[in-house]
């Protein structure tokens, strides 16, 4: 039950009892009563119990029914039928298609923005939470403190032993992350105007003697780094032995986060199809808005935005191979 993640989501199903998912401590005033009218929702793996939360509250029965669901099918790829799960990359694929009415995560990149338009759809994107994008090394690792300036400077190759930065002569293994995942258009955007270098990758053989070349996971070997949110590494837990880094001087917490003192943030959006014009879909992406919206956003463990509803209408300017917009 872990759609295309090795996430152990026990816990944060609509269906887990007790479960870890945040509550609202009240009945929400917005309830969804039939099945039929519930948006499907999807996201990115930090995001999945942050959207189960906001459907255990509004999604009248939703436990009893996806648990049927899970019964009569199993395992069948979505980790749900309506509150589901796939990943970024997967997840907007869904959401173009129109499987998906909601999808929560990053905002999207420019190829996925490109097969939008292909399709005659345009994604429009409502940020409704921050959160930090962070850097962690093994935790041998000394330093504890990094700035942006180089942090650009060893993802495009021009510092390639940490004794440039502190005391530990170690080659450092730069990790990156697949195109199209939430961090890696994050990390695009940070790198700004640097040139980003090519990723470690691996050869996965295949059947019928077929060779694929993946991108390299991070791996705990010493001089490794890599990049993740913030919710995905510390409440998750899924980086085991790793240190995150401040950057600029500046932790990522929460309270940080909240205050903006941290510098490298990203929107959390909810983003659905200019299309799609059903009126649970934008009724439920104003209850994350909402008070009790925001009391879930928090609880979960992201700073909810202090403004109303802002729409990004995710329009592709192309430049260069490179560029995200």
């Amino acid at each position: 039950m872990n759609g295309y993640s090795t996430t152990d989501f026990k816990g944060y199903h609509v269906y887990d009892f007790p479960g870890k998912l945040a509550k609202l401590g009240h009945k929400s005033p917005f309830i969804i009563k039939n099945e039929a009218d519930m948006p499907i929702l999807d996201g990115a793996e930090a995001c999945y119990p942050l959207y189960s939360a906001a459907a255990k509250a509004v999604y009248k029965n939703i436990a009893k029914t996806e648990k049927k669901y899970n019964r009569i099918y199993g395992d069948y790829g979505y980790n749900g039928k309506i509150v589901t799960f796939s990943n970024s990359s997967k997840g907007y694929e869904r959401l173009i298609r129109g499987d998906v009415d909601i999808f929560f995560g990053a905002r999207p990149s420019r190829k996925q923005k490109e097969k939008a338009a292909e399709n005659g759809e345009q994604i429009i994107s409502i940020p409704i939470a921050k959160e930090a994008f962070v850097f962690f090394v093994e935790k041998n690792n000394p330093i504890t403190d990094i700035s942006s300036d180089d942090l650009r400077k060893i993802y495009s190759g021009e510092i390639k032993n940490w004794s440039e930065l502190c005391d530990y002569d170690k080659k450092i293994i730069a990790f990156q992350r697949p195109e199209n995942s939430g961090s890696q258009v994050m990390m695009r955007f940070f790198m700004g105007d640097a040139k980003l270098k090519a990723p470690l990758t691996y050869e996965m053989g295949m059947g019928m003697g077929d060779v694929v070349t993946k991108v390299a996971q991070y791996a705990d070997d010493e001089g490794a780094l890599a990049y993740s949110f913030r919710y995905f590494v510390e409440e998750l837990g899924q980086e085991k032995n790793v240190k995150i880094l401040s950057v600029d001087g500046v932790a990522p917490t929460l309270e940080n986060i909240e205050n903006g003192t941290y510098p490298i943030l990203a929107d959390l959006v909810c983003a659905k199809l200019e299309s799609n014009k059903k009126a649970n879909t934008d009724k439920m992406i104003d209850f994350m808005l909402s008070e009790d919206g925001k009391t879930l956003i928090r609880k979960t463990g992201y700073a909810p935005v202090k403004s109303g509803r802002t729409e990004i209408r995710e329009i592709t300017v192309i430049t260069e191979e490179t560029t995200e917009d």
